[in-house]
């Protein structure tokens, strides 16, 4: 009578950058996860790469949904490459290994150094899409331009790699109007002024108290939108615009509104000029100030050092320049300063 069989749990690994991690990385994942039961993917960060390793590892705990799958972190200064140090290999082992509670059977990667790592921590390797024939990305070509390779940045992590375009000026220059042709132009979302939706429901007449609860709810549409935004995202209105009104109204300012009016970044602002006629409605009432509101919505960008493009002339010849401007966007590198810990702790991504 023979004894049973012992079971030999097969235990993988993927070591990875994932920075940041894309599609191609989740189709690694999901084949690696077919040829072990527990697999262990492992993000390896140093402090001078721009998106934090912290924040990459997070959004692979968020990807990954199953039990038998384990996001960790290396933040070890280890060398990035084999010339740069004789002991590359063995440093690397050890900071592996110093984070399993297993040692790994099989090594998976997409990548050539894939099987040297596995032969220095004794495991098998198995190379998945190498060529990149199923999955065609890298993450450099993402950090590079992710608007062109949006296709492949997983919807969860799309709103740290949009432009975000705000439309400014005083009032009733077309912000609203250029905003949504660009956003029907461009295939995405656009933020409508906030404070008009509030104002117009509320019964009372406006007081200072209201501006706080304006700027949360702008904010608050624009995290919103951000999440199935395609690119770009279109602002009628931004927290200096709150903050210029407080000031113009009530000749008050809250530090909390002024805080999101400096802080937050946007890619590109477009500056709306007087040069079209005035409109009046319920809440305008400036028809006689718009060159003193100009400049002093000029005077506030160059405080808060937000550069910005003019727009001038008819709907026409506005939407055409604004569609121009924009389309110099899509082949610009990610911006860093979304990584920044300010700007996520001010949107609230995610």
């Amino acid at each position: 009578m023979g004894g049973e069989r012992e079971f030999v749990m097969i235990h993988g690994i993927i070591l990875g950058k994932f920075y940041p991690v894309h599609k191609g990385h989740l189709y690694l994942i999901e084949e690696a996860k077919k040829y072990c039961d527990r697999l262990t993917v492992i993000c390896g960060s140093i402090q001078s790469e721009l998106i934090p390793g912290s924040l990459r590892v997070e959004w692979l705990k968020r990807l990954i949904k199953d039990d038998k799958t384990t996001a960790i972190s290396i933040t070890d200064e280890n060398p990035q490459f084999p010339e740069e140090d004789p002991n590359f290999w063995e440093i690397w082992k050890k900071s592996i290994l110093s984070r399993l509670e297993f040692a790994p059977n099989i090594v998976f990667s997409s990548e050539n150094y894939g099987e040297r790592l596995a032969q220095v921590l004794g495991a098998s390797h198995l190379c998945i899409d190498l060529d990149r024939k199923k999955v065609p990305i890298s993450a450099s070509r993402i950090r590079e331009a992710p608007l062109l390779h949006w296709e492949f940045i997983p919807e969860l992590i799309r709103p740290y790699f949009l432009k975000r375009v705000v439309l400014t000026g005083s009032e009733s220059v077309g912000k609203s109007t250029l905003a949504e042709r660009l956003a029907n132009e461009f295939k995405t979302n656009w933020v409508p002024e906030f404070a008009r939706e509030f104002l117009e429901s509320k019964p009372s007449p406006m007081t200072v108290d209201d501006f706080l609860p304006i700027a949360e709810g702008h904010l608050k549409s624009e995290i919103e939108a951000s999440k199935t935004a395609n690119k770009f995202l279109f602002l009628d209105t931004d927290h200096l615009t709150t903050k210029i009104y407080l000031q113009h109204y009530f000749h008050s300012e809250d530090p909390r509104i002024t805080k999101l009016a400096k802080n937050l970044y946007y890619d590109e602002s477009l500056f709306l000029d007087i040069d079209i006629p005035w409109v009046a409605d319920s809440l305008r009432d400036l028809g006689k100030e718009r060159e003193y509101m100009k400049q002093f919505f000029m005077n506030e960008m160059h405080l808060a050092n937000r550069s910005f493009q003019m727009v001038q002339g008819n709907f026409k010849v506005r939407e055409s320049l604004a569609i121009e401007i924009v389309k110099t966007l899509e082949s610009k590198p990610m911006e860093p300063k979304y990584f920044e810990s300010e700007q996520i702790q001010l949107r609230s991504f995610g």
